[in-house]
């Protein structure tokens, strides 16, 4: 493999040559297809990639745990309303209790305003 002594500045330009050099010897390839694969993997524009793929996996990872957490919520919500249901229906007999106990109530204060003597 040929590299040129100006490419042998810095390792990163080393990995570029060699990309390259590969590129051309495996694939039919136009020279600007080329230069547009040797740009993504320059040093910089691998920076800016890592910041997207980063910034990608921490959004991904903030969806998951939001997701998680619904999900949670309404596994305790399914939970409470199991629990809730048995006391709503005690309510509810009370109140019809509670309701049959004032109409006697009234009835019998009715029964005594009639009983009681006028004057």
């Amino acid at each position: 493999m040929k590299i040129s002594k100006a490419v042998v500045e810095s390792p990163e330009k080393i990995l570029t040559a060699r990309v390259e050099q590969a590129l051309l010897e495996k694939l039919p390839v136009d020279q600007k297809s080329l230069q547009r694969v040797t740009r993504i993997l320059e040093p910089k524009n691998l920076k800016k990639i890592g910041i997207a793929a980063i910034g990608g996996s921490a959004l991904i990872s903030l969806i998951s745990s939001l997701t998680h957490d619904s999900a949670y919520k309404a596994a305790v919500a399914r939970e409470m309303k199991k629990q809730i249901a048995p006391l709503e229906q005690r309510l509810e007999e009370l109140q019809a209790q509670n309701e049959l106990l004032l109409q006697q109530n009234r009835e019998l204060i009715a029964r005594l305003d009639t009983l009681r003597p006028e004057g």
